[in-house]
């Protein structure tokens, strides 16, 4: 099968939306827990969960106040998500990726360096999707042994 060409015209020429499909619901959590680490602020996530009581939003919440509390807040300088595997049945998916992050943290108030980047370890991620409507929405992740 090929792939669409992105110079087609009609309804599917419109930007998608990432959370269409598990991966790109995934990608964009990630992508949005990246930036929220600058800031220590779980926002940037709460549209990408499939509720504010779910796991992924308390997981992330949970860290942000820690490092804030003790003043930190991170930049990724590297985040990558690769060997995605999705398992689909139905309207839930399983996502497992081996995730690569080099970040470094920062001062939450000035944003001032406290380290040189690091590269945290590399994880086994695994993430369980919800289908609402047409979109995916992350529910869960944990890292795998």
């Amino acid at each position: 099968a090929e792939a669409p060409s992105p110079s087609s015209s009609g309804p599917s020429a419109a930007p998608t939306d990432p959370t269409a499909t598990p991966e790109g619901a995934v990608r964009a959590f990630f992508g949005a827990f990246a930036a929220a680490r600058r800031t220590d602020d779980p926002t940037a996530i709460a549209s990408l969960v499939t509720s504010t009581n779910s796991s992924a939003y308390l997981t992330v919440s949970g860290f942000l106040a820690g490092q804030k509390a003790v003043g930190t807040a991170s930049v990724l300088t590297v985040n990558d998500i690769t060997n995605l595997v999705v398992a689909q049945a139905g309207t839930q998916a399983t996502v497992t990726f081996l995730h690569h992050q080099v970040g470094f943290d920062v001062h939450v108030d000035t944003g001032q360096p406290k380290e040189s980047p690091t590269a945290l370890p590399d994880v086994r991620v695994q993430v369980v999707v919800i289908k609402t409507g047409a979109r995916w929405l992350v529910d869960s992740f944990e890292n795998l042994p």
